[in-house]
This record gives C-alpha cells, sequence and structure tokens, in this order.
C-alpha cells in the first residue's frame, strides 16, 4: 500500500468525492439516476456555465487564486480547478496555506530544527516551527525598526516601528498589521496607539496586545495567532510578565511617537499611498457642506473599498471582512465631523455601515 493509499484510510473524511455523494442519491441498484445526476450537479460546477461570456477571465483569476495559495494547477481542467478553488481551497484561509509554505520552505533549507513531521499535532505546532525558523533570519538591518520592551532566554517583548518589522516578527499570524495588501492597518495601529507583540523564543508561540492611547476611542486588548481576541489570562504566557506587561501599557506613547522622523517617514511611504494620504490627513481650506454629487462620491468611493477589500481574498470570512474594511472607512468618514456635518454624515455611515461592527484587531 503506497502512502497516499494510507492516508487515504486513515483520514476518510478528506477521501470524500462527488460521485460517493450521487451514489448515495441514486436509489436504483444499477445506478440508472446517475447519468442524470451528473448533468445536474456537473452544471453547477462548469465554469463556462457559470460565468458565460466572462468566461476567460473567471477561470483565470480561479487558477491564480489556486497558484498564489501554493496549489498547483498541473494536470487540471478547468472544472477541476473550478471545483477545487470554490468548494475546497476556501475552506482554509489564506494564512493557513502561507504558513505551511513557510513551514516547507524552512524545512527544504535545514532550518527547522524538528525535522520529525510526525510530531507536529497541529497548525499551531507548524506556527511555532515557522516562528523560532524565521527568528533566525532576523538580520541587524531590523534592530532600529523595534522597540525591545523586554527580552531573557524565554520571551522577548516588542513594538514593531515599521511595516517591515511588523511583517517579519508577526510572521505566520493573522494579524491584519502583518497584510502585505493591507499595510493601512499597521499605519493605523501604530498611529494611534501601543501596539506590542510577545514572541516565545523556545516553542514560537506568539500573541499580541494594543491599546489605543485615545479618550475618544478607548481599546485594551490581546490577539491569539488566529487574529481571534482573547483575554490576556487565556494566553500561554509566564505570571512573572504580568508586571512588565502592566509597565508597558502605562506608556503614554503611541508607536509613532517613538519613532524618528526618518522612520514616520518610511512608514507613510510603506503604508499610505499619496491618494489615501490625501483622503486621511488633508483639511480643506474652507468649510462647505457637499453637494448631492459630492455625498455620492463619497459614498461611491467607501462601496468600492469595500468591495476591493473583499475581492482582492474570497476565502476569509466575507462578512467580517467587509465590517473590517467598513470600520476602516468609517473613521475616514467620521473624522469629518469636526467640520460641523454631524447629521449629513451620519446618514451616508448609515447608508452604508448598516451592520454593527464586531470588535477585531483587522478593524
Amino acid at each position: 500500500m503506497s502512502r497516499l493509499d494510507e492516508l487515504k484510510k486513515q483520514y476518510p473524511e478528506l477521501n470524500v468525492t462527488m460521485f460517493d455523494m450521487m451514489t448515495r442519491i441514486d436509489t436504483s441498484k444499477s445506478y440508472k439516476y446517475l447519468p442524470l445526476l451528473c448533468k445536474i450537479f456537473g452544471q453547477k460546477l462548469n465554469p463556462k456555465k457559470c460565468w458565460g461570456d466572462d468566461y476567460l477571465n473567471g477561470i483565470s483569476d480561479v487558477q491564480s487564486n489556486l497558484i498564489n495559495k501554493g496549489i498547483s494547477t498541473d494536470g487540471l481542467n478547468d472544472g477541476q480547478m473550478f471545483y477545487i478553488s470554490n468548494y475546497i481551497a476556501e475552506q482554509f484561509s489564506i494564512d493557513t496555506y502561507a504558513t505551511l509554505k513557510e513551514f516547507m520552505d524552512y524545512m527544504e533549507k535545514g532550518q527547522v530544527e524538528n525535522k520529525d513531521i510526525s510530531t507536529y499535532k497541529d497548525l499551531d505546532d507548524v506556527r511555532g516551527a515557522v516562528t523560532l525558523a524565521s527568528m533566525k533570519e532576523l538580520t541587524k538591518g531590523l534592530e532600529g525598526q523595534v522597540i525591545k520592551e523586554y527580552e531573557d532566554e524565554k520571551w522577548v517583548i516588542l513594538r514593531p516601528l515599521t511595516f517591515s518589522a511588523s511583517a517579519k516578527y508577526g510572521t505566520s499570524t493573522r494579524w491584519c498589521t502583518t497584510y502585505q495588501k493591507e499595510k493601512q492597518y499597521f499605519e493605523k495601529y501604530w498611529r494611534k496607539g501601543i501596539l506590542v507583540y510577545f514572541i516565545n523564543k523556545q516553542t514560537g508561540y506568539k500573541f499580541a496586545g494594543y491599546k489605543a492611547i485615545s479618550e475618544v476611542d478607548p481599546e485594551f486588548s490581546f490577539w491569539n495567532a488566529e487574529d481571534s481576541r482573547v483575554d490576556y489570562l487565556d494566553v500561554d504566557t509566564d505570571d512573572y510578565l504580568f508586571p512588565i506587561v502592566r509597565k508597558i501599557f502605562k506608556s503614554k506613547d503611541t508607536n509613532k511617537n517613538l519613532c524618528s522622523d526618518e522612520i514616520q517617514e518610511q512608514v507613510h511611504k510603506e503604508c499610505i499611498s499619496e491618494y489615501e494620504k490625501s483622503e486621511l490627513y488633508s483639511v480643506p481650506s474652507e468649510i462647505e457642506v457637499p453637494s448631492e454629487i459630492e455625498v455620492e462620491h463619497i459614498r461611491e468611493y467607501n462601496v468600492t473599498r469595500i468591495a476591493n477589500e473583499i475581492s482582492e481574498e474570497v476565502d476569509r470570512e466575507i462578512v467580517g471582512r467587509l465590517i473590517n474594511a467598513a470600520r476602516f472607512h468609517q473613521e475616514t468618514l467620521e473624522g469629518l465631523n469636526d467640520l460641523g456635518i454631524d447629521t449629513l454624515l451620519r446618514q451616508i455611515n448609515n447608508d452604508i455601515f448598516s451592520t454593527d461592527p464586531i470588535p477585531t484587531m483587522r478593524a
């Protein structure tokens, strides 16, 4: 028996096909209804029938989506790619695929200490191995881009000052502050509060903490590697760290405040396009109530941005990403309240952001 056959037997829940399902629908002993079932269910999984004239663009996007996740499309026809992309691959976040790819790359380079793959129980174990391997690659070039609040033989606690440092020290997590395509989120936390990463140097375990330096919009939270909000009592840490953590979060300085002018300029170049900068930070010379056309432009701008956020990575939790994108742009709109047009903007917000925001580090 081959290794593949052994694994299929060991994990029967993964060894199921559409034919397995259809044969359980067909009530005849000779499977005489199976051809009909194939026609019916095959139409649902036929990209040409689903997309019509837009078929070529659609299947190209499907193939790119699979390849970006590290899934080979060699030998697959269009229908098989469509099926794998929409009904299998989407069940797992893109971060899962990225972490597994990093793990295999480090393993092939011989940079993972524990080379016995059979000892890894779950994704958390893999994340830990990736963290430990990546820590070895940290160069002196990043030393000026973090502030180490505390370090001993077991723990390092640091504040990332640039997106590059955040992505490196936050590798294998789902923190929005590490997203290559959404760097504006790192800039937001960097600018508004205290962003801290906690890393166990022996196991690779990580969690993050954030405290907003704002009385208007207060927040104090901790996040595990899956980017789920957790209580500090639930994180896997040592008791002796508690007073150190308290001291860190009593600071009145945001991560941005601790940066030199050069580092601040680097972050702005890394994270915010020139257009987004003008939208977030520009102040009009005159206070004018927008016209109906301008109001519609604001609404269309935000709806388009939300749609783009969702379409970039359709495998993420769609509702969660909609809320995250909406909350990010809601801050932009609410920043105009100081101009004295609260009522107007509140109506715009009600039209666009009808879903109640869920607390998340991706906000």
